[in-house]
């Protein structure tokens, strides 16, 4: 059998042919994506078989539906699973970050039956497996870490305030940065790059992260007790160093139980294209 895959991230959606592993692996544009999803399937349809199709989508969702709520278009809702049945005889549907747990849990190099994946990203989730079983919830979209509030200041997208993802992700650490510094920056990716080259007016804003992210990522250990934590994201990965490893001391000094190992995804970038290619294996509900 040949399976279609396809990650529905923010910004960027990866699409794999998976057979015997992953075929082929390719890159689009998330707006362009679910702006033409008929057209795209009809061009993917003769690589696969119809039998099956498997969609991860950054949350929230509604399975039963069949919805994804999309951060970066005007539609308030889309309805993914309408277009994709119409090539497809069955479409199971799951939040990108229970994906990527499940893909770390079964072909990362981690032998915890305890893990927690978080992203650091355009937002800010994580996934869980607890005791080797995936942990989806009552409406299939734990765990939306993001939405913890950790301190008293930045404007949420769901209207909180104070949470994770509002000071920590990559959409909203420019803001951040404007609030200390009153200065203006592009994109996330340009404030590292800036303190990469050498802006030390920049490190009381990474003073800020660091810490805002010892208090949740310790808050989740102290809540979940999981033995590994897998960092990914394009935020995660390409940032370690700054952002996780400057703040695990901060972190073990706040969690009440042994520290867990912390390291970068070992699957990358193609994390959840692997959640999705270990659920092609199991005897999860589809929508």
């Amino acid at each position: 059998m040949r399976y279609l895959c396809v990650d529905i991230g923010a910004t960027n959606v990866l699409i794999g042919i998976l057979g015997n592993g992953f075929e082929e692996i390719r890159e689009e544009n998330t707006v362009n994506f679910l702006n033409n999803i008929e057209k795209e399937l009809k061009d993917l349809i003769y690589k696969v078989d119809a039998e099956r199709a498997l969609v991860a989508a950054a949350g929230p969702l509604d399975k039963k539906e069949g919805s994804i709520y999309p951060p970066n278009l005007p539609q308030h809702k889309i309805n993914i699973s309408k277009p994709f049945e119409n090539f497809f005889d069955q479409v199971d549907l799951i939040n990108d970050c229970n994906a990527a747990a499940l893909g770390e849990y079964t072909y990362g190099k981690t032998s915890s039956e305890n893990l927690l994946y978080i992203t650091l990203s355009s937002g800010i989730g994580a996934g869980l497996i607890a005791d080797g079983s995936l942990i989806q919830g009552e409406t299939n979209n734990f765990a939306e870490v993001g939405h913890m509030k950790i301190a008293d200041e930045g404007k949420c997208g769901c209207g909180g305030t104070g949470h994770w993802e509002a000071l920590c992700s990559g959409k909203n650490i420019p803001k951040l940065a404007e609030r200390k510094l009153d200065k203006k920056f592009e994109s996330s990716e340009k404030f590292f790059e800036e303190f990469r080259d050498g802006n030390e007016r920049l490190n009381v804003v990474l003073e800020k992260i660091i810490e805002y992210n010892a208090t949740a990522i310790s808050n989740l250990i102290n809540i979940y007790d999981p033995g590994h934590i897998s960092i990914g994201g394009s935020m995660g990965l390409k940032q370690f160093d700054l952002l996780i490893e400057k703040s695990k001391k901060r972190i073990k000094e706040k969690t009440i139980y042994s520290m867990p190992t912390i390291q970068k995804s070992d699957l990358g970038e193609e994390v959840v294209l692997h959640g999705l290619r270990a659920l092609s294996d199991r005897n999860y509900i589809s929508i």
